[in-house]
């Protein structure tokens, strides 16, 4: 079968496609990824290394450093997960819109089923005018309404107001999304969907949840195309798979390190590092604890560091992880992930929108400290909070009981099972 796949948003969106995509492809189907990512990362190493077609799907033009500077500070200073949905939208979504459909009409034109990113619309658009099978992917599991999970952006007042709760955020997230979506829509003869995360984000042919069944119990109100896999676990070689030598000694010389990334979260503005990189620092002192800094800057001797801490542009987290004391991160579904599979504790420092949720899924399953903000942010707090993880055995037994269980998992052997199983068959969209 030939089988298009469609991505967009940072790596811990695209990880989960190159995962699928090796596999079918290893599975002797012809799979074509169409990839837009938000910082510019190549893949063409690992469509290489497992032998699918990659087709990046850059805009023609890139905003100008000052103008994401400004946008990221926005973003951070709004706080409001909606507002920065906007804002999202706005400077990281339209502008590429024309391009991704463009992208979307030809992998439904070259191939006999599609799979994508539950916010890639312009795919949804385009398999639905030719008629094309399709299953989407969700990255977190609070895009679908449920008598059993908390709506995104509330408080958790008990389940007796989820139903309540949800009907207040489709309102707020149809507002935002249905007209973009229905005017593309309305652009190639389709019918206005009427609710977006229940529509547009959700197949009703297949829509794989591509989360851990150890953290997302499937609720009983799901309909049968909903499919929770397990995380799609990238395959090796996008990042190097060995510590460096360096790293390793460090490693080696001392007490589990504390590891800080914010991962597609630190913006390449070195001021903006350099404040997150104090904070840390700080942090570290506080706790009289070592640590490994995570700074994408080229030249690392920019950040004034004691000899308790280690400085890498990237790491390989599943090799590095499992050695730490605890993981301080953004809260973003792919670190998320590589935390939780190591059995290590985290505690999540929010900036957007379902990474406050990841915050707190992950406080619910007792493996995290408090979550915190990230605007706002300060030594102390922050301090405080892995103070708490860090002085707590039961935190760091449930974590490695989770990690175990986790790694029993094969979340893409069930996904791709699942997408053999329904888009083979000639059920239209």
């Amino acid at each position: 079968m030939k089988i298009g796949l469609q991505a967009w948003g940072s790596e811990g969106d695209i990880a989960p496609f190159t995962a699928l995509a090796a596999a079918l492809t290893g599975r002797g189907h012809a799979v074509t990824l169409a990839v837009t990512d938000n910082v510019g990362r190549d893949y063409r190493p690992l469509a290489k290394r497992f032998g699918y077609r990659l087709v990046p799907v850059q805009g023609k033009s890139q905003p100008a450093p000052e103008e994401v500077r400004r946008v990221w500070r926005e973003l951070i200073a709004v706080g409001n997960p909606i507002k920065q949905s906007e804002l999202v939208l706005q400077y990281g979504f339209d502008p590429l819109v024309e391009v991704m459909f463009a992208a979307a009409q030809e992998l439904c034109a070259t191939n006999d089923a599609v799979i994508g990113h539950f916010f890639v619309y312009p795919l949804r658009v385009a398999a639905a005018s030719a008629r094309k099978p399709m299953a989407t992917l969700n990255v977190v599991h609070n895009c679908l309404p449920s008598a059993e999970i908390a709506p995104p952006g509330l408080p958790d007042l008990g389940s007796w107001a989820y139903p309540l709760g949800w009907r207040l955020v489709q309102t707020m997230v149809n507002r935002i999304f249905l007209p973009r979506v229905n005017r593309l829509r309305g652009r190639v003869g389709l019918r206005p969907d009427t609710d977006l995360m229940t529509q547009t984000w959700a197949s009703d042919q297949l829509n794989l949840i591509g989360v851990s069944p150890s953290i997302c119990r499937r609720p009983r109100d799901w309909s049968a195309n909903h499919v929770v896999t397990g995380f799609l676990q990238p395959p090796a070689g996008l990042a190097a798979e060995t510590p460096t030598a360096a790293l390793e000694h460090f490693l080696l010389a001392g007490d589990p390190p504390i590891y800080f990334t914010f991962g597609s979260m630190m913006v390449e503005d070195l001021d903006y590092i350099q404040e997150v990189a104090a904070i840390w620092s700080d942090t570290t002192k506080r706790l009289r604890r070592r640590a490994i800094f995570q700074l994408p800057w080229p030249d690392l001797d920019a950040f004034q560091t004691d000899n308790n801490v280690f400085k890498v542009s990237r790491a390989p987290y599943k090799r590095i992880f499992p050695r730490c004391a605890a993981v301080v991160h953004h809260g973003g579904a792919g670190t998320t992930q590589s935390s939780l599979m190591a059995g290590c504790p985290s505690v999540i420092v929010a900036h957007m929108s379902d990474q406050f949720f990841w915050g707190s899924e992950l406080e619910r399953l007792g493996v995290a400290g408090a979550t915190q903000r990230r605007n706002g942010l300060s030594s102390r707090v922050l301090a405080k909070a892995l103070g708490t993880v860090l002085e707590s055995p039961a935190t760091a037994a449930r974590a490695k009981a989770l990690g175990l269980a986790m790694s029993h998992e094969d979340g893409v052997a069930v996904a791709v099972e699942a997408i053999e199983s329904v888009l083979q068959t000639p059920t239209l969209c």
